[in-house]
């Protein structure tokens, strides 16, 4: 944080990638090993071994990381629901329930629910959520599931629209969909972006986060961001290429500026996944070089739009009083920590954790 803005990772979660809550198919173990190489090699030096990441993450290593290691104030935390992959969806409700509880000045929740399993599992899914976690910002949806292929749109008025008519009913304010990235060997088509178009017009007072925006399906992304003023690009993953590549994160900024605006853009880096502290530092210090303000004829990055992309935005569409939530971590038990020992290592805690409870490589 500094003086005048709050950093806001619009996604985190504590995994939970071990052999016993991973499904046995092929699908499962290669997206399993998909996950651990990133970690591995868009960090090289930083992260950790497949061994270690091979277990389950506990949501007080997440806050430990997020808070302590990295200049990240504020987080969200994602329910996943990846059930056909790993059989507690990956991350599961207890824990986005117990970030919640634990530290309500510091986390936003997401609820999660699988459309495959149809309208009704869904919407009596998301009452059970929201009851348990009234304060519940937004939701968080992926396209397909596996073991047997399935898929579903997000412009389907027969299944989409209902479950979104009923979370904006409820309070939520954001509907997060996974995109762009394919989860594993799988067919691309679900998790191409051209279906967002049709929820966000049909219901403008929700705000859609393109989740992995830029990944892959960018011109598409695009258009979707310039003619509808509620989609927004969620830059989870994405926002690593800043430090794995960063020529392709330059163009893809651009592209998102000159597009979009920095008023569309939302920072997440998927931590623990990927770290949040080198790409929070890479995002303050960037800068576009003057062939790409040429190329793109756009302006030069500034610090306001920075301060937008990394925390303003987000804060604006759920409507948080900034200043309010400033006061509530200035003294809080991370902000005290940070007092004594300084900004920590990176994945220090989760090593720490790691060789405490004997468990991976760390043992």
């Amino acid at each position: 944080m500094t003086s005048d803005q709050l950093i806001i990772d619009a996604v985190a979660h504590a995994y939970d990638l071990s052999d016993a809550n991973t499904h046995d198919h092929r699908y499962a173990q290669l997206l399993r090993a998909q996950l651990c190489g990133l970690h591995e090699t868009w960090q090289p030096g930083l992260g950790l071994s497949a061994a270690d990441q091979c277990t389950d993450w506990p949501v007080e290593i997440l806050a430990r990381t997020l808070f302590l290691e990295s200049n990240v104030d504020l987080a969200v935390t994602h329910t996943l629901r990846l059930d056909s992959y790993f059989k507690d969806g990956l991350c599961a409700r207890y824990k986005t329930v117990e970030a919640l509880r634990r530290w309500p000045q510091r986390f936003f929740a997401y609820v999660g629910v699988d459309p495959t399993l149809g309208l009704k599992t869904c919407l009596r899914e998301l009452h059970e959520q929201l009851d348990e976690l009234p304060q519940a910002v937004g939701l968080k949806l992926y396209p397909a599931q596996v073991d047997p292929l399935r898929s579903w749109r997000m412009d389907d008025n027969k299944l989409a629209f209902p479950l979104f008519r009923a979370a904006r009913d409820r309070g939520i304010k954001v509907v997060a969909i996974h995109k762009a990235a394919p989860l594993g060997p799988v067919p691309l088509n679900p998790f191409r972006v051209d279906d967002v178009g049709g929820a966000a017009d049909a219901f403008p007072d929700l705000s859609f986060e393109i989740v992995h925006a830029g990944w892959s399906f960018m011109d598409e992304t695009l258009a979707q961001m310039a003619s509808m003023p509620n989609i927004y690009a969620n830059l989870e993953c994405t926002s690593a290429f800043c430090t794995k590549a960063p020529g392709q994160f330059e163009e893809m900024m651009a592209n998102f500026l000159a597009w979009a605006g920095p008023q569309k853009v939302i920072f997440s880096s998927g931590n623990m996944v990927l770290h949040s502290h080198p790409i929070v530092e890479k995002i303050r210090s960037f800068q576009f070089k003057p062939s790409t303000l040429e190329s793109f004829g756009i302006g030069q990055i500034t610090d306001e739009d920075k301060a937008l992309i990394l925390g303003g935005n987000f804060a604006r569409l759920i409507g948080l009083d900034v200043a309010k939530a400033k006061h509530a971590i200035a003294d809080d038990e991370f902000a005290e920590e940070r007092r004594r020992t300084g900004l920590q290592e990176p994945y220090s805690n989760w090593r720490r954790y790691l060789r405490e409870n004997r468990l991976g490589a760390a043992a």
